[in-house]
């Protein structure tokens, strides 16, 4: 089927769109569905995009209305039989306004500055019938002077703004950035990388455009210079207190704290998310888990193997800017450090294994509550670290994960239109490392067992350094409004947990004296530990007695330190 769709941004500054899809049906159907999609691939959460569709007709090419039934929260079926008609038509027009005011990586954003459109928030799709070559057209203001996209430009003539795609899965995966922003680009192995900028940055010294272009040459020669694109876009909303990522087919759309660009800690962190998303392209957006692709969008779709998609891409993220020479290796150490420092301070990683956390994506992960941590454990997080243990078990053996990425990419490549399974990934690991190396993986990903990651870092020439605290602890993190402190967060088995204390509850009074937000960076300074303390919280309105009895505070780790320089660069580096 072929499918037109136009795009209309008439006045950006109501942060309505009007789109016009038009279809054509054969003479002898009666009816059709169309479909506004539940959720975005890469982001497993139901989020409903049809909510925000304001109205939606069906008429005829002649203007005749069509009639049509709504039948599920996102689905609209047009039955010809039912219509009243004089003069029955072939083609015909959905046109709908719908609201887009939502700044993030998986839903679309039009204001009076600029046009974010991702996919599979703003376009209506069609039930059971595949649409070939799919195009697009775009109108809005003329003050806007520029168009950012994946998507193929096919138009005319410079004031005519038209794309095409192969299918419908291309289409929605294509994010389009419309407005003023800043763009640059640069070639890597003979193909065309567009850099685009929308928003505000603090005056900072990064080379943002040479950065991400050694990103680029260092991960693509992680797969044999294969790079499975004809362009690639870096799409970047800087605004305050945004971070995220979405890795698409030949593109990505990334937001960031634009202010913080000249705190070095944090432009590394930038350039670890620019790593990991791009990184997406050759892990998720092709090889992939079976089960993500043909996607449905109406509902969720289940995998086990978020640890492979997420996880192997956030291990690599961060090594990748240190490979790229963009990080120090200390500096690489630290990112380490901090991810396994919150691995070893969330409970919830002794009752959710790696796959049962990927399958739970849907009602956990991307749906955390005060109990998250509790009752389950990233995949990004663990995840990224469990293929740490397999790296370093894999140099033992004289492999490392390059072998395992040359191995994967040979797997898709075999056969590209099907994803890979939990036990082709064993399998490969096997061939690799030894069946040994391969069943430990499995327990890691397959268990809650301890792990082992002293032992871990020690075989490649580095060192966990563990530092006891001597400060007291409640196991509380904490939510605050003014001076006021609430426990948002109360950890399992801490001295607050076993007290009785509940998320949600204000502390008003530590032993009669009034306890306030300040006081919570203070404790070592008011209370000791192993001392018994009385609480006055608030409750539902109502004041409660409690007694919590403090411990002293788990042992953190204070740094993972090179122990050997030569060994530690050397299992760090990629194979030659």
């Amino acid at each position: 089927m072929s499918t037109h769709y136009i795009v209309d941004i008439e006045n950006p500054e109501q942060n309505l769109v009007k789109v016009t899809l038009k279809l054509e049906r054969e003479a002898s159907q009666d009816k059709m569905r169309v479909f506004m999609p539940s959720w975005s691939p890469g982001s497993y959460l139901m989020r409903e995009y049809a909510r925000h569709i304001r109205w939606i007709t069906f008429t005829q090419e002649n203007g005749e209305e069509l009639f049509y039934t709504q039948t599920a929260k996102g689905t609209w079926e047009i039955d010809w039989k039912k219509s009243d008609l004089k003069s029955p038509k072939t083609k015909f027009d959905v046109t709908y306004v719908i609201y887009l005011n939502e700044l993030t990586v998986r839903t679309s954003h039009v204001n009076s500055t600029h046009a974010f459109l991702h996919g599979p928030s703003y376009l209506l799709g069609v039930l059971d019938i595949e649409i070939k070559n799919p195009t697009i057209e775009f109108r809005f203001p003329p003050m806007w002077s520029k168009v950012s996209t994946g998507l193929k430009d096919i138009s005319q003539e410079r004031s005519h703004f038209l794309y095409t795609a192969a299918d419908y899965d291309e289409l929605v995966d294509c994010p389009v950035e419309i407005g003023c922003h800043e763009t640059d680009g640069f070639m890597v192995l003979g193909k065309p990388h567009n850099l685009a900028f929308y928003g505000t940055t603090f005056p900072h010294h990064e080379n943002l455009k040479s950065d991400i272009q050694q990103i680029v040459a260092t991960t693509a020669k992680h797969f044999g210079d294969d790079l499975p694109y004809d362009n690639y876009l870096f799409l970047t909303h800087f605004a305050p207190k945004i971070r995220g990522g979405l890795e698409h087919l030949n593109s990505t759309a990334l937001q960031f704290d634009g202010r913080k660009l000249a705190n070095r800690k944090d432009y590394i962190a930038y350039l670890s998310l620019v790593a990991h998303e791009y990184f997406h392209l050759w892990n998720v957006k092709r090889i992939r888990p079976e089960e993500l692709g043909p996607f449905d969008y109406l509902t969720e779709n289940y995998t086990s193997m978020l640890w492979l998609a997420e996880g192997l891409t956030s291990f690599m993220d961060d090594l990748l800017v240190y490979r790229a020479g963009l990080s120090t290796i200390e500096e690489y150490l630290d990112q380490v450090k901090n991810n396994l420092d919150a691995y070893y301070n969330i409970p919830g990683k002794k009752f959710h294994s790696l796959e049962q956390s990927s399958f739970n994506a849907w009602i956990k992960l991307y749906r955390p509550d005060e109990n998250s941590k509790n009752s389950s454990i990233s995949y990004y997080l663990k995840g990224g670290l469990v293929f740490n243990v397999l790296h370093a078990l894999l140099l033992k053996e004289g492999k490392s994960i390059d072998d395992v990425l040359t191995a994967l990419w040979k797997n898709f490549k075999d056969r590209p239109g099907r994803g890979v399974r939990t036990v082709e990934v064993y399998e490969i690991l096997t061939a690799i490392g030894g069946k040994k190396i391969s069943d430990e993986f499995a327990t890691m990903v397959e268990t809650t067992n301890e792990i082992d990651f002293d032992t871990c870092f020690k075989s490649m020439g580095l060192e966990i350094v563990w530092q006891e605290s001597k400060l007291p602890y409640l196991g509380i993190e904490w939510d605050f409004q003014g001076d006021r402190a609430f426990a948002r967060t109360v950890l399992l088995d801490s001295p607050s947990y076993q007290a009785g204390i509940n998320p949600g509850d204000e502390i008003i009074f530590l032993n009669g004296l009034r306890f306030q937000r300040e006081d919570t960076a203070d404790l070592g300074s008011i209370m000791e530990i192993n001392k018994c303390y009385e609480l006055i919280v608030s409750r539902m309105g109502k004041l409660e007695r409690l007694e919590v009895t403090t411990s002293g505070s788990p042992k953190f780790i204070k740094e993972i330190r090179v122990a050997d320089k030569a060994l530690a660069e050397k299992s760090l580096r990629r194979n030659s």
